[in-house]
């Protein structure tokens, strides 16, 4: 058998390093499944009148492509 290292007064193969290592990093480079995907759209407009007709226009647009799906 090969080299074995020995952490914490415990036997580790070279092998079993190799997976807690990758299983490490993809638990931080992954995205978290459970949160929330829904963003809310900040409207900055110069007037009331354009900030209703982008409100107006992206609620349109939402429906169209639930819709569509």
């Amino acid at each position: 058998m090969g080299a074995a290292y020995h952490i914490l007064g415990r036997t580790v193969l070279p092998h079993q390093l190799a997976l807690a290592t990758i299983a490490a990093v993809s638990l931080v480079a992954l995205p978290n499944p459970f949160a929330s995907s829904a963003k809310q759209v900040d409207i900055k407009a110069g007037s009331k009148e354009e900030e209703k007709f982008i409100a107006e226009y992206l609620a349109k647009h939402t429906e169209n492509a639930e819709k569509k799906h």
